[in-house]
């Protein structure tokens, strides 16, 4: 099997994938893997993005968005968005499925946990930094937390590093 394919088997039936993307290094490829899994089933992809509050200690007003509270840019996503459906349609000659953007602020697993379950989703695709020691206790891994507590399968994308010393 090719890594840029997947077995029809493994796809969902019900065709909701949610991908959860926080702009860092390795989205590029994670995004890849969800059009990807969306385009082989013909699914709805909705991507996740979840900001966490950069006001410490203070309620925000009901009223306030999440971009008012964190600063999201949604510009910065859409064209993020529309970048990898372009370069997914280059590499594959297949139309890349539509992206619907979900913003969330907050905890980011409790969060895509929340989003998922909303959309009735069929399996979540999210990215690892793959820390250990002291950097996975000391930031956590959402990862980690969305695997024990997601309703559906959830597919782990890891950057590719063969090695001895890794993890």
């Amino acid at each position: 099997m090719n890594v840029q394919e997947i077995s029809t088997d493994l796809l969902p039936s019900e065709n909701v994938v949610v991908v959860a993307i926080d702009l860092r290094k390795g989205c590029v490829g994670i995004m890849h893997r969800a059009l990807s899994y969306a385009a082989q089933a013909g699914a709805e992809l909705h991507l996740v993005y979840v900001a966490e509050p950069n006001i410490a200690n203070v309620k925000p007003p009901d009223d306030m968005e999440a971009p008012e509270l964190t600063g999201t840019d949604h510009h910065k996503l859409s064209d993020f968005v529309v970048r990898r459906r372009a370069d997914f349609e280059a590499s594959t000659g297949k139309p890349a499925p539509n992206v619907t953007i979900h913003t969330e602020t907050g905890d980011p697993a409790d969060k895509l946990v929340e989003v998922a379950a909303e959309l009735d989703a069929d399996i979540i695709v999210i990215g690892t930094h793959g820390r250990t020691g002291l950097k996975r206790i000391l930031l956590g891994s959402v990862a980690e937390v969305v695997v024990r507590r997601a309703g559906c399968p959830v597919f782990v994308v890891r950057e590719k590093l063969h090695s001895a010393d890794s993890d």
